[in-house]
């Protein structure tokens, strides 16, 4: 599935044609979990861990605030709500699956190494784009829409998306599996496969830097950071604090004319950031009406998804290009709230889980997991980007994985 949602927009592109490949995999996802029912009965205990971990019963508690929504009398139609309860089952059946599929660690492993390369992979063609341009449909596509030519021409070079839908998405999940390969090869011992996922890590970066996606750059400084602060006892960690410094304090500062550097630069330098003003002054603009509506003006409301489904309403169209403000003029600040609580539950479980495991190979999963979940997170500031394909693949069995991952520890132990 993964790999189908991650190859299905670069079809797309080449064959100019929509190919609504979400049909085919909604489909997929419900065939996949319906079998995992089916098969052998779990013991009560692996009930136990899974409907009693944090991040399982926040998102059942959100999925049924969820369902509450359907009754807010701030909604002209049912049918945009009755899209996102779709959606959002997929993200519970993706989470569940996650769990229920990956239960030992040979399976962990490929999960790992089956992303690395996924990711990988996307990398190079992204380089390939920015060393040796776009290929000519490719151009062809992109020019029969000029809103996409003025979104991905800035500062002289087009931004690059590789296979993924757009730019933006590129750079967010670059971003996550660059800091997620950073910590594998930080702990690493193996001489060979730490210089492959080095290597591997610095294409990622450079990958999220040709997206052009400022939010990118500043949301994987934000993952090195949460993984300094969880492993700020080892010496390690001080001289890569030291090293990372160094190297951000140059890359910020140094003069130069390159626009991958610049861009990168403009992240990091907020009264010059027109776009981020801008975002800044539609926030004020809405924040009354999300304090008189606290259950939102009701899902599928806001931006184009308003319009399509909601036309006339108060948010159709208004610019939610961040997560966080979807959530808030959408579901209100009681839905921003569980939201949150959401977030934190994952954090909580991925923090609690690194101290708790014995095993060093699963802390060493589990901290660059939360490593990479970070990313996601921070990055819900200034756009959606949870839920997109095919990252929503990775992010949400990756939430279900910190919690396998301390059964297997304990499995472990025992024998």
């Amino acid at each position: 599935m993964a790999t189908i949602s991650l190859f299905t927009f670069y079809v797309g592109r080449f064959l100019s044609y929509d190919l609504h490949i979400s049909s085919l995999l909604e489909i997929l996802i419900f065939a996949i979990f319906i079998g995992a029912l089916l098969q052998q009965k779990k013991s009560a205990e692996e009930k136990s861990s899974f409907y009693k971990s944090p991040p399982t019963i926040a998102m059942l508690v959100y999925f049924v605030f969820v369902l509450i929504e359907g009754f807010n009398p701030n909604m002209y139609s049912m049918v945009g709500w009755l899209f996102y309860v779709r959606r959002f089952m997929e993200f519970l059946m993706v989470y569940y699956l996650g769990y229920k599929l990956f239960d030992d660690m040979p399976k962990v492993r490929n999960f790992i190494k089956f992303w690395l390369i996924l990711a990988l992979l996307n990398a190079l063609y992204t380089c390939k784009q920015q060393w040796l341009g776009l290929s000519q449909f490719e151009i062809t596509w992109l020019n029969q829409d000029p809103h996409l030519v003025a979104l991905y021409f800035q500062g002289g070079v087009i931004r690059k998306f590789s296979f993924l839908s757009d730019p933006a998405a590129n750079g967010v999940w670059m971003a996550s599996m660059a800091a997620f390969s950073l910590v594998l090869a930080i702990w690493e011992t193996n001489f060979k496969r730490k210089i492959i996922l080095i290597v591997s890590m610095i294409l990622m970066v450079l990958a999220m830097s040709y997206s052009g996606t400022r939010t990118a750059s500043v949301v994987f400084i934000g993952g090195v950071v949460f993984y300094i602060c969880m492993t700020i006892n080892l010496k390690s960690s001080f001289f890569f604090l030291v090293f990372f410094a160094m190297l951000f304090l140059f890359l910020v500062w140094v003069p130069t004319e390159n626009a991958t550097i610049y861009r990168f630069q403009t992240a990091f330098r907020v009264s010059d950031e027109e776009s981020l003003q801008v975002r800044d002054i539609n926030r004020k603009s809405v924040q009354p009406y999300i304090y008189s509506h606290p259950f939102g003006g009701g899902l599928a409301t806001s931006s184009q998804e308003g319009m399509r489904y909601n036309p006339g309403h108060y948010l159709a169209g208004f610019p939610s290009d961040s997560g966080f403000l979807k959530s808030a003029i959408e579901t209100g600040w009681i839905g921003l709230a569980i939201a949150l609580l959401y977030f934190f539950s994952i954090l909580y479980q991925g923090v609690t889980g690194f101290f708790k495991a014995k095993n060093k190979e699963i802390r060493v999963y589990i901290i660059a997991i939360s490593a990479a979940i970070v990313i996601f997170i921070l990055a819900q500031y200034s756009q959606v980007s949870i839920g997109q394909f095919p990252a929503l693949f990775f992010f949400y069995p990756c939430t279900a994985l910190l919690t396998r991952l301390l059964k297997i520890d304990r499995e472990l132990l025992s024998k």
